[in-house]
């Protein structure tokens, strides 16, 4: 999850940045066509990453509440 949250936040500044950079070099519509591509594939696979992430937590978390013995202590009266 974390690896996915840290590369939706890049994709989403490099969201941000690439106007500014195009702008400032006088990039092509197409040039930026393709960074926006590729920004957009690195993002769809951070929300990926981020998705089996948070599975993967609700799954350990399921499984963790359903072991019940050994959980007290048992009495040697």
């Amino acid at each position: 999850m974390t690896i996915g949250s840290g590369v939706g936040l890049f994709t989403r500044l490099l969201y941000f940045l690439v106007p500014l950079l195009a702008g400032s070099n006088n990039i092509a519509y197409t040039e930026i066509s393709k960074y926006y591509t590729i920004i957009g594939f690195i993002g769809t696979m951070a929300s990926l990453c981020f998705a089996v992430g948070l599975l993967l937590l609700i799954h350990n978390t399921v499984k963790k509440n359903n072991v019940f013995h050994d959980q007290f202590p048992t009495s040697n009266d």
